[in-house]
């Protein structure tokens, strides 16, 4: 009885030991791992300028960065220093909008992140400048939002909240929730 238990467990211990040495494996599995871990963009460029059109012709928005890597297996372009503008029907930029760096993918989203600064190029708005760390822009409902602290600027005002809600071109934007307003006169 015990050299059948024996003979079993010779089995079983065989079987697991060519398990894990695996001689039928060529090992170009892992060398597919390895590389399918870092992904390698399909193109790059600097400089980039984008501008999309409305279907009459006129500049509806521009997308400027200093670096960009595009992935298609992912659909997605990656933005160092993005700088996107909106354009009036006039071709009148209203809205410039900046970070440190941006997402944008295929489905005419962007996203970007650190250092957000929303500027209002014409002179007469109330909120001339707006700061966040985070924004999320849908270029195809030309709205924008942020569940992050915001910080808004105009003549004589300083309003702080967390979170935007804003459509870029009724030019309206709205806090999702208010913190502090501060007045200051202006001379």
């Amino acid at each position: 009885m015990n050299y059948r238990i024996s003979f079993i467990l010779l089995i079983l211990f065989s079987v697991g030991i060519l398990l894990i040495w695996r001689p039928f494996s060529d090992g170009s599995d892992t060398d597919n791992t390895t590389r399918s871990g870092v992904m390698s963009p399909d193109f790059t460029a600097t400089g980039l300028k984008t501008r999309l059109f409305e279907t009459g012709g006129s500049l509806a928005h521009q997308l400027d960065a200093q670096r960009m890597a595009h992935y298609v297996q992912i659909g997605l372009t990656e933005l160092q220093s993005p700088v996107y503008s909106v354009f009036t029907d006039n071709n009148q930029a209203t809205w410039q909008i900046s970070a440190e760096q941006g997402t944008f993918y295929d489905d005419q989203t962007l996203i970007l992140e650190r250092d957000v600064e929303i500027v209002a190029l014409q002179p007469d708005t109330a909120i001339q400048r707006v700061v966040t760390e985070y924004l999320v822009i849908d270029m195809a409902a030309e709205t924008m939002r942020t569940d992050s602290p915001v910080s808004l600027f105009g003549p004589g005002l300083a309003i702080q909240g967390n979170g935007l809600k804003a459509d870029l071109y009724a030019e309206r934007m709205e806090l999702n929730q208010h913190v502090k307003t501060v007045f200051e006169p202006t001379q």
